[in-house]
């Protein structure tokens, strides 16, 4: 199975339409109506990616994102969030969201969305393991002298 994608939206027919793009594409999704079940599924399934709406009653997914990014559990999951107003997009900034994409969504759009995402992903582990080496590396030069 693929990389895993939390979707997020109180609209079950935005949810149902872009869970059967998104598994049609290859990913595991996973589904959450509200920014509460939003942190709860995060924390307990690690996605690879979280495609949030920011209209949602309750905590909406500007709250849910910055509580997200507030805890070490899940503050390293990129989140993507849905918006269909530029005015709010500045709020979801400063809640640590990752990227943007319009409401409803592009199918093309979110593919190249998603693809960067697991781009990123892959370097930062492949610089995370670099790293490692180098470490050890330093650590038996400075052993053996």
């Amino acid at each position: 199975m693929g990389d895993k994608v939390l979707v997020v939206d109180d609209e079950l027919l935005i949810r149902n339409v872009l869970a059967e793009h998104l598994t049609g594409q290859g990913y595991e999704v996973i589904q959450a109506l509200s920014g509460e079940e939003a942190i709860e599924l995060a924390s307990s399934t690690q996605p690879h990616v979280i495609l949030m709406d920011i209209g949602m009653p309750g905590l909406n997914g500007i709250e849910a994102c910055r509580r997200l990014k507030a805890e070490e559990k899940t503050r390293h999951i990129p989140v993507i969030m849905m918006t269909g107003f530029l005015y709010e997009k500045e709020a979801a900034v400063e809640a640590g969201a990752d990227d943007f994409i319009n409401k409803p969504p592009d199918f093309a759009e979110l593919a190249f969305r998603l693809k960067s995402i697991r781009h990123v992903r892959h370097l930062t582990d492949e610089l995370d393991r670099t790293v490692a080496y180098v470490d050890e590396l330093q650590k038996n030069r400075s052993e053996s002298s």
